[in-house]
């Protein structure tokens, strides 16, 4: 019974965040050890693991920023995030009415793949 729940708040989990459209996939080794690993929050494996993305991804952070203040976004924050093994970079922002948002964004060319209103 307990392998049945697990399963299914998996598939559930990852239905939640499907495939995103990035055009930058991380290797199954790499999402596995930083999704699933042993020492998930440990300082040094959060520190590893966003030194890996930002070695990964073709756009820089301060590139990102710059692209979505051209299209008239005021940024809060930004962070890289493995999504279903797809490098995405997770923004909020406000768009131009003042709502806050948040946008997941293609590391190699800038592109908003989603945006979802916040609270």
């Amino acid at each position: 019974m307990k392998l049945i729940s697990f399963v299914s708040s998996a598939l559930f989990s990852l239905s939640l965040y499907g495939a995103m459209g990035s055009s930058v996939s991380i290797p199954t080794q790499q999402h596995l050890k930083y999704t699933f690993g042993n020492h998930r929050n440990h300082p040094v494996q959060i520190m590893e693991e966003n030194q890996y993305y930002k070695s990964i991804a073709p756009m820089k952070e301060a590139d990102v920023r710059n692209h979505l203040s051209n299209q008239g976004y005021s940024i809060g924050s930004i962070q890289l995030r493995d999504i279903a093994s797809e490098l995405v970079y997770q923004v909020y922002a406000r768009d131009n009415t003042s709502k806050n948002i948040k946008l997941y964004v293609d590391p190699s060319n800038g592109s908003i793949l989603k945006m979802e209103a916040c609270q």
